[in-house]
C-alpha cells in the first residue's frame, strides 16, 4: 500500500517518538557508534557469562527467596533508580531549555500534551538503557538455570524508566513553577548532582559517625530485619525485588505504579510545561532597571581574569552540576581524613579527585574559552593569560584542602606535607597539560572532553597517576618512586613537547 497510516505519518506523535529515539541513539556513540556497539557487545557477552556463573548454583523454590537476595536485588533497584532520576532531571532540563525546538513543536498540529508525552517517553527510553544493559543478562540466563521468574526483569526495567522519567519531569516542572525557568535550570542541575551522589554520600556517612552510633544503627537494622520490620522479607520495600524474581502480585503493582505514575505526571504537569517552555524561549529574564548606577571597571589583569572565569562558570548550570558532583565526592574523603588516626593512606585518593577537578576546570578556562579570538588579540601576553587561568583553576581547590591540612599539621605533620605537596603537584600537572597543549573545545562538551582530545587527557591522567603514586611512595613504598617520577615527568613533559604547534597557533590568533 502506498498510503501511510495516520499513526506513522510525518508529524504524528509516533513519528515524533521515533525522532526522539533516533536522537537518543545518536547520543550513545555519535560518530563511533559501531565501536560502541562492538565493545559494548563484548562486555554484554561477558556479563551473560557472569550471570550464568552467579545463578546456576542457586535455585530456590518459587516465592521462597533468602532475605539477602531480596536486599541485594532491592538495593540495586533503588540505587539504579536514584542514578536514573539524576539522569532524567538532566534530560528534562535539556528537553525544556537546551534543545531549542520547542517553539517549532508547540506550533505544530500536535497537541501540547502529545508533545510533552512523547518527550517524556523519549526520556524514559533513554533512562532504560543503563538498567537494561546491567540486568537483562540475568533475564536471558534465568530460564535456563531454573530461574524462569527473572524474565520479569523486562517489565521492571520498563517501569524503572517510566518512574524515573515521571519523577524527573515532576521535579523539574516543580522547580520551574517555584523558581521560574531561568533559575530552575541551575537548580535542577544542582539537585540532579546531589541525587546522583546520594547513595555514595549515604554509604560514606556511616564512616563519619562515632562507633557507638554505628553500633546502634547496626542493632536497629537487625531488629528491623525481623518479621514485621521495615527490612523484613515481607516488607513493601522489597516488592520491586520480588517483582524482579517474578512474583505476580508485586510485579503487577510495580508495573501499574510505573505506568500510572507516568500518566498522572503527564496530565498534571503538561500545562506547566507549556508555560515553562514559553518562559524559556523568552529567555526567562526580568526587565533590568535603568537606574543601575555607574559602571565601574576593575584594574589589574589577575583580578579581571579570575573574576571573569568564575563568573562564566557560575553562569553555566551544566558546569556547576558536574564540578559540584566531583566536590561532593571530595567532601566525604576529607571528613574521613578528620577522623583518621593517620591521614597518609587517604592522600592518593585525594590526589586523584583534586587532579581530576583541576583538569576539568583548567580545560573549561583554557580550551573552552568562549571568545578565543578576543583573548588572542588582547594587548597582553597569551601565555600569561593562560597561566592566570591555570592558577584560577588550581587555587580554589587547594583552598578547599586547607582545613584538612591545618588539622593534620597539628597531629601528623608528615601526612599534612604529603597532602599538600602531592595534591598541589597533581592539580598543577593536570592544569599544565591544558596550558601547554591547548585544544579548542566547547563548554557543553565537558562530559566528552576525554573523547574529543584523547592524547592530552591521557597525558593528564598519566601525570595524576604519577602524583598519586608519589603519595603512596611517601607512605613507605619508596621502591616504586622511579615509576611515580616517570609518570610525573612524562605527563606534562609530553604535553609541552607535543603542544608546541598548538601554542604557536594560539599565539598567532
Amino acid at each position: 500500500m502506498n498510503t501511510v497510516t495516520q499513526s506513522q505519518a510525518t508529524g504524528s506523535w509516533w513519528w515524533l517518538l521515533r525522532h526522539e529515539l533516533r536522537l537518543a541513539w545518536r547520543g550513545i556513540g555519535g560518530k563511533r557508534i559501531w565501536f560502541t556497539i562492538v565493545f559494548g557487545g563484548l562486555i554484554w557477552a561477558a556479563m551473560h557469562y557472569a550471570a550464568w556463573a552467579l545463578l546456576h548454583r542457586a535455585n530456590p523454590a518459587q516465592g521462597d527467596y533468602p532475605l539477602l537476595a531480596l536486599i541485594i536485588a532491592g538495593g540495586m533497584f533503588w540505587l539504579l533508580l536514584s542514578i536514573l532520576l539524576s539522569q532524567t532531571m538532566a534530560h528534562s532540563v535539556s528537553a525544556l531549555f537546551d534543545r531549542g525546538d520547542l517553539d517549532l513543536l508547540l506550533s505544530s498540529p500536535l497537541t501540547p500534551r502529545a508533545v510533552f508525552t512523547v518527550r517524556g517517553l523519549g526520556i524514559a527510553v533513554s533512562a532504560c538503557l543503563l538498567p537494561a544493559f546491567l540486568l537483562l543478562p540475568m533475564a536471558h540466563i534465568g530460564p535456563f538455570v531454573g530461574w524462569p521468574g527473572l524474565f520479569a526483569i523486562y517489565p521492571v526495567v520498563m517501569v524503572m524508566g517510566l518512574i524515573s522519567a515521571a519523577a524527573g519531569m515532576l521535579l523539574t516542572m516543580s522547580l520551574v513553577r517555584w523558581l521560574g525557568a531561568r533559575r530552575a535550570k541551575t537548580a535542577a542541575q544542582v539537585l540532579g548532582a546531589f541525587i546522583g551522589a546520594a547513595f555514595f554520600l549515604l554509604a560514606q556517612s556511616q564512616n563519619l559517625l562515632p562507633r557507638e552510633t554505628r553500633q546502634a544503627l547496626l542493632n536497629w537494622g537487625r531488629q528491623q530485619a525481623e518479621e514485621g520490620g521495615w527490612f523484613a522479607a515481607d516488607s513493601l520495600l522489597w516488592w520491586p525485588a520480588r517483582a524482579v524474581f517474578g512474583d505476580v502480585l508485586p510485579l503487577f503493582v510495580v508495573t501499574l505504579a510505573g505506568i500510572g505514575g507516568f500518566w498522572l505526571v503527564v496530565n498534571i504537569t503538561y500545562q506547566r510545561f507549556i508555560l515553562g517552555s514559553q518562559e524559556s524561549l523568552a529567555g526567562g529574564r526580568t526587565p533590568v532597571s535603568a537606574s543601575i548606577g555607574p559602571v565601574t571597571f576593575r584594574s589589574g589583569l589577575s583580578q579581571l581574569v579570575i573574576l571573569k572565569e568564575w563568573r562564566m562558570i557560575l553562569r553555566d548550570p551544566n558546569v556547576i552540576s558536574q564540578t559540584l558532583l566531583q566536590i561532593l565526592y571530595l567532601i566525604p574523603a576529607m571528613f574521613l581524613g578528620f577522623r583518621a588516626a593517620t591521614g597518609i593512606l587517604l592522600v592518593p585518593v585525594l590526589v586523584m579527585i583534586v587532579a581530576m577537578l583541576a583538569g576539568n576546570l583548567a580545560w573549561l578556562m583554557v580550551a573552552a574559552e568562549d571568545a578565543p579570538e578576543l583573548v588572542g588579540t588582547a594587548p597582553v601576553s597569551l601565555a600569561r593569560i593562560r597561566w592566570l587561568k591555570a592558577a584560577t583553576a588550581v587555587l580554589p581547590i587547594l583552598a578547599l584542602l586547607l582545613p584538612l591540612f591545618l588539622w593534620w599539621l597539628l597531629r601528623d605533620p608528615y601526612a599534612a606535607f604529603a597532602l599538600y605537596f602531592c595534591c598541589t603537584g597533581g592539580a598543577l600537572s593536570a592544569a599544565l597539560c591544558q596550558v601547554w597543549n591547548p585544544r579548542q573545545g566547547k563548554r557543553s562538551d565537558l562530559k566528552r572532553r576525554y573523547k574529543e582530545s584523547r592524547l592530552v587527557n591521557l597525558l593528564e591522567l598519566l601525570g595524576s597517576f604519577g602524583w598519586a603514586g608519589m603519595a603512596a611512595c611517601m607512605n613507605g613504598h619508596w621502591a616504586w618512586a622511579p615509576i611515580a617520577l616517570a609518570g610525573i615527568a612524562a605527563g606534562p613533559g609530553s604535553a609541552w613537547l607535543l603542544g608546541r604547534e598548538a601554542r604557536r597557533e594560539g599565539a598567532l590568533a
